[in-house]
């Protein structure tokens, strides 16, 4: 199993930025037993072994080899190990790419150190055996930076108090149809579970964005999920970020029932008391599960109790065709395109492919199994999926700065998730649902490393989430 040492915000060398809403770019880059991606992900490999430096002829460890890999090692042996204080050069034909300052132990960090990926980012912390845990600090590039606690090298910031009480429940179910890109198709899916010592009042489920680890959702929600504990709700976040619309993945539908029903056989948690939230990808699987459980058409294990949706897509329809026109316009700028209007173009083309192939063609010949796939269609005049929550509690997040859109992707209201789910509230409000709610979290997006973006977990505010929740459960 690959070692995580640093499996949140880290980088690749000459990397395809990872793409939210309903994308994600599997790009790998592998350095000293790490896996190292543009946000969050990490992947399961058995490729490791010590390999000998050119220097001292000192054994190191690496995850997985190239032929073009180099080390050269300023420091102690023992047994032919490299060991104690030193300073780590590892090159990639031929080119510096990453450096490690600090303690080795059998080949291995272990002890204080800093580890620099050239060009990118540090970390700085605490290493047992290759790995980053306890405190730490990792800067990046961009300006950002996370500092807290690591485990095993995933950044899993709660505090020392509630991580310590953090339960990973493993299932007996694998990741066959790999619908977590973070673990190997021959590992078992899992949840974490935050649970109170008293009886518990409510239960509330985070759901990832496409891409992106548990790990960094509790990060995201830390403060979330600690008033959650300290009210006696329980949060639970599980291992899925990469299944289609629910419709058409009866897989991941599967586990999630199969995770509800251990968390109320095992804690006895009250089955009528759920609230399912995500963000983007997450947003629409709570949605989409919500909705079913309301349509004669299936059989869900339990009927959530109200949903949450951040900056989720909701209008397949919609998507498509703004992902389409899009594609036109950043194409017209050719070279001019900035990085992060690059990172869209990836992500359009990936929406139109994706969907022509999941729905065999696009909503001009095939627009029922669009909406079938929608949790809101906004040409309809019965909201499509959306009439199964007009008796249900519904907020709606979103962080509408047109500014930065404009600035940053050259996106207008037209192209963001705000549109439709503003248009969404209104139906259900329409429709007499006196307990749908449309939040406009205007600058309140922030990713976990400080740095400035709509489509973030921080638009929810903790404590007014955790006070609708109660009032709901009363």
């Amino acid at each position: 199993m690959l070692s995580k040492t640093f499996g949140y915000l880290s980088v690749v060398r000459n990397f395809s930025a990872t793409l939210k809403h309903n994308t994600t770019e599997r790009m790998r880059l592998l350095i000293f037993g790490l896996l190292i991606l543009i946000t969050t992900n990490s992947f399961a490999q058995n490729n490791g072994q010590y390999v000998k430096d050119h220097k001292a002829n000192c054994k190191i460890w690496l995850d997985e080899v190239t032929p073009t890999d180099s080390l050269i090692w300023n420091g102690n042996c023992k047994n032919d190990f490299a060991s104690g204080q030193g300073f780590l050069q590892w090159y990639q034909n031929n080119e510096l790419a990453a450096t490690y300052k600090g303690e080795m132990k059998q080949g291995k960090f272990d002890g204080k150190g800093k580890f620099e990926i050239i060009g990118y980012a540090n970390y700085e912390g605490n290493f047992i055996d290759g790995s980053l845990n306890g405190k730490g600090v990792a800067y990046y590039k961009n300006g950002g930076k996370t500092i807290g606690n690591f485990v095993n090298g995933e950044f899993l910031n709660l505090d020392t108090k509630y991580l310590k009480i953090l339960k990973k429940e493993t299932l007996a179910i694998k990741n066959t149809f790999e619908i977590y890109n973070n673990i190997g198709k021959d590992d078992p899916l899992f949840y974490y579970a935050l649970v109170p010592q008293k009886t518990i009042k409510a239960v509330l489920v985070l759901f990832p964005s496409t891409g992106e680890s548990a790990e960094n959702v509790i990060s995201c929600n830390k403060n979330l999920m600690q008033l959650a504990y300290d009210k006696n709700i329980m949060t639970v976040v599980v291992s899925s970020n990469y299944n289609e619309t629910l419709e058409t993945d009866a897989i991941a539908k599967q586990f999630f029932d199969t995770v509800f029903e251990d968390i109320i056989v095992k804690y006895k948690a009250p089955k009528n008391k759920f609230v399912l939230s995500g963000l983007s990808l997450g947003g629409m699987n709570s949605l989409q599960y919500t909705e079913m459980s309301r349509n004669a058409k299936y059989d869900t294990y339990l009927k959530p109790l109200a949903v949450i949706g951040v900056d989720p897509p909701v209008d397949m329809i919609d998507l498509y065709n703004g992902a389409k026109n899009a594609i036109v316009k950043y194409e017209k700028e050719g070279d001019k395109l900035s990085e992060n209007k690059k990172m869209a173009l990836q992500e359009d083309h990936f929406i139109v492919n994706s969907f022509e192939k999941l729905y065999e063609g696009s909503p001009e010949g095939h627009v029922e199994k669009y909406i079938e796939a929608s949790t809101y269609t906004r040409s309809r005049d019965d909201g499509g999926n959306a009439k199964y929550l007009v008796d249900v509690p519904v907020r709606l997040y979103c962080d509408p700065d047109i500014l930065w859109q404009l600035k940053n992707k050259g996106r207008t209201y037209y192209d963001l998730n705000a549109a439709n789910l503003s248009a969404m509230t209104n139906f259900l409000m329409q429709s007499g649902n006196t307990r749908a709610e449309f939040i406009p979290a205007i600058g309140k997006g922030f990713r976990v490393d400080g740095t400035r973006h709509p489509h973030s977990w921080s638009i929810v505010e903790p404590t007014d989430c955790i006070k609708w929740i109660l009032e709901l459960i009363k």
